[in-house]
């Protein structure tokens, strides 16, 4: 009689248990905290080994990512070298998911098992993929995999760096074959399954990427993607081949034939289906570890680890490795872009500035726009960034430049309208500030609506100085103290939305000097002071002579609100034939007005209306594309004709 094992794997239960839940309260914060931002690729291991191969083919860090999941990548190579695939067995909520799919499968009766020629080819399809996401994330410094990553897809909430299709073809394939066949996507096509294999194969690769490695530093050159392409089809070749681990992997299920009764228990409970029971030192490829057969045995020390009793050793192991990643990834920061357009002989002689806290450095993208304007940048010989602490390394010529002329050459001084002046006779009262850790581009937007929500202010404009200093103006009487105006600035944190989506971000910005008399100003010195005129000239405006041009005012309103949006509306207007000119000022008496230039020959006022008050706009890009956007321009000004 066969007596069941009704222990159970309580290591990996609580590993599982516990990422589960750390998703579950992120994506349950997230669904109640609208300005919640959570994180759910802060310590992952693939887009780590994916930035890697970037940092080392592209001298560049992939998206956002950091030295934290670079860590994290290494932590899973020495895992699969000298344990095995332990993220698999007790980490991955994919692994986890697919194991509870499987359990519907097995209760409906429906589970069968791929095996000979068709499981081989279907093997091949994850080191296809995992090729694929390489290739694409190396070429372009940006993940492939958020593509069609099933995980990444849920857990975004299927954010802009998802194609729908494709994830939604991943999802549909990871349930129906986690249903029907054992770990279908681990098996067949996780590209981390299949990274991972080929870490256990370990002297292959090592073997592989040495080999390349010579041939480089000899002169032969060879383009990455074939070591890409030859790790890739080697690893599969192993893998159907040998389908046993030939790294130095120092850890194994054992099973002492004297013991074991044959029961198969240990089979039939291995969620990767290998036959356990048929072997004395399980070395399967597919094995990670996760103990669910040792548990299963209902014979003493008949399934052990290296035939002890050290159940607990992998999950250990894990454990280890995490802290390690953790600690190791926090000691340092490498670069996410580290670029130099100088000579040597400048390069060597540059000076090197460091400005630390600019929110607006947080991804390779951003990093690389930011290059590209220093690069634009007489005397700007390099630049590295670096998104983790959102700082940037400057290589100048120190004959040009000093830290105060460079820091004044990062920063872009603003001017910034809250609300509209409701009369130009109005008094308005002007605080005059210096504010420290407030330098980022992005500190204006976040000042924008701190002041929105927090007062009555109209406006403000910031000047370089160090620290920077800012003007900010209120109408009369309705001006805050100089105290309150302080604790306004230095709210440690901003809540607000943006088209519809929540954000919370940190401010930390300390009020050096605030002016304890404000100074007056008129309405209309206000308005000169403050605003900005926006111009636009398009469809051959200057083949017309000033006689063949007629101008159509009328006044922005609360449109006011929108003056981010103005070039949208122009390019909207300029895909209408006989419209020449858009452009927005202040009138003589102080209100805001829009001009539409137009031949009268070639389009009428009301065919301009209808233009302006359309349900969308359509925006023309440099590139030849064009766009559909909401209107949310509303004119109830009839509007006037001027010559």
């Amino acid at each position: 009689m066969i007596h069941r094992n009704k222990k159970q794997n309580l290591y990996k239960i609580i590993y599982q248990f516990a990422v589960l839940s750390a998703l579950a309260y992120m994506a349950i914060r997230l669904w109640l905290d609208k300005v919640y931002t959570p994180d759910f690729e802060a310590y992952c291991p693939f887009g780590g080994i994916q930035t890697l191969g970037s940092f080392l083919t592209r001298d560049s860090l992939s998206c956002a990512m950091t030295t934290m999941q670079i860590a994290m990548g290494v932590m899973l190579f020495a895992g699969a070298v000298f344990v095995s695939k332990l993220f698999c067995g007790y980490i991955c909520p994919l692994g986890t998911i697919s194991e509870w799919f499987g359990k519907l499968g097995e209760k409906l009766k429906v589970r069968f098992r791929i095996s000979g020629i068709i499981d081989m080819g279907l093997r091949s399809l994850k080191y296809i993929l995992l090729f694929v996401t390489f290739y694409f994330t190396l070429e372009s410094s940006e993940l492939f995999c958020k593509k069609y990553d099933p995980y990444y897809a849920v857990a975004s909430g299927f954010n802009s760096d998802v194609v729908l299709l494709y994830a939604a073809v991943s999802i549909g394939v990871f349930i129906l074959g986690s249903i029907f066949m054992r770990l279908f996507w681990c098996r067949y096509l996780c590209p981390l399954g299949a990274l991972s294999n080929i870490f256990s194969f370990s002297w292959w690769f090592a073997g592989v990427v040495a080999l390349y490695t010579v041939l480089v530093i000899v002169g032969v050159k060879i383009p990455w993607a074939w070591l890409l392409a030859v790790i890739a089809a080697g690893g599969y070749l192993l893998e159907i081949l040998k389908k046993e681990k030939v790294s130095p992997a120092f850890i194994h299920i054992t099973r002492n034939l004297e013991k074991c009764t044959s029961c198969n228990l240990c089979t039939r409970k291995c969620p990767q289906g290998i036959d356990v029971a048929s072997m004395e030192k399980v070395k399967h490829v597919d094995c990670t570890l996760c103990g669910d057969c040792l548990y299963a045995c209902p014979e003493k020390d008949t399934l052990q680890l290296n035939r002890r009793n050290i159940k607990w050793f992998p999950a250990t192991i894990l454990t280890v490795l995490i802290l390690i990643g953790i600690l190791l990834g926090s000691l340092f920061e490498l670069p996410t872009i580290d670029v130099k357009w100088g000579t040597q002989e400048q390069v060597a002689g540059a000076g090197i500035f460091t400005k630390s806290g600019l929110k607006n450095i947080k991804c390779f993208g951003s990093s690389t726009a930011f290059a590209n304007q220093m690069q634009k940048v007489d005397g700007i010989y390099g630049v590295s960034t670096y998104v983790g602490t959102h700082t940037v390394k400057i290589l100048y010529d120190k004959s040009l430049y000093d830290e105060v002329t460079l820091q004044k050459l990062l920063f872009v001084p603003e001017k910034i309208s809250l609300r509209n002046l409701n009369q130009p006779s109005d008094s308005i009262v002007v605080y005059s500030l210096t504010v420290d850790n407030f330098f980022d581009p992005l500190d204006g937007m976040y000042l924008k609506h701190l002041l929105l929500q927090k007062s009555d202010a109209l406006g403000f404009q910031s000047e370089f100085a160090c620290p920077v200093m800012l003007r900010i103006y209120f109408p009369s009487g309705k001006q805050p103290g100089p105290g309150v105006l302080k604790s306004i600035i230095e709210t440690e944190s901003l809540e607000y939305t943006d088209n519809g989506i929540g954000f919370r971000t940190p401010l930390g910005y300390r009020v050096i000097t605030i002016s304890e008399n404000p100074h007056l100003l008129s309405g209309k010195e206000y308005l000169g002071d403050m605003y900005e005129p926006f111009s636009m000239k398009f469809n051959k405006f200057s083949d017309y002579s000033r006689d063949a041009v007629t101008v159509f005012e009328l006044k922005m309103g609360d449109n006011f609100e929108l003056r981010d949006t103005y070039s949208y509306l122009g390019s909207h207007l300029s895909g209408y034939k006989g419209i020449v000119g858009f452009e927005t000022m202040i009138d003589s008496v102080g209100i805001e007005v829009m001009r539409v230039s137009f031949v009268d020959s070639l389009i009428t006022t009301s065919e301009i209306s209808d233009a302006i008050n359309a349900d969308s706009l359509l925006i023309h890009y440099g590139d030849g594309t064009e766009e559909k956007v909401a209107n949310r321009f509303v004119f109830t000004d009839p509007g006037i004709i001027r010559k």
